[in-house]
């Protein structure tokens, strides 16, 4: 996916930007989205070294730097979250600025 002049590259902060490298490393997250005792348990956190926030992955996924798909774990529903090609050109463009 080419990304278009008229559409920023968002500004990520040092939080943001560390968790999308991990995601870059082609880790990925699961969040349950079943009405269940796991609603919105977020799953494939544990190999991630630093301070994680549910809002991190709210404001990468409006910037439009994820990618959804569904998949089903024993009858849930759970969304895999991984990083999308816009998200990877952001992290791989040498002119990445990051503000607090």
């Amino acid at each position: 996916m080419m990304t278009s002049p008229s559409v920023p590259m968002p500004k990520l902060t040092d939080e943001q930007q560390e968790f999308a490298q991990w995601l870059l490393q082609g880790n990925s997250l699961f969040l349950c989205s079943e009405i269940c005792s796991d609603f919105g348990k977020v799953d494939g956190i544990e190999t991630f070294n630093g301070h994680f926030q549910k809002r991190t992955l709210f404001r990468l996924k409006r910037e439009g730097l994820l990618t959804e798909s569904t998949i089903f774990e024993m009858g849930i529903r759970w969304q895999k979250l991984t990083l999308n090609d816009r998200g990877k050109q952001l992290l791989t463009n040498s002119e990445v600025k990051v503000h607090a």
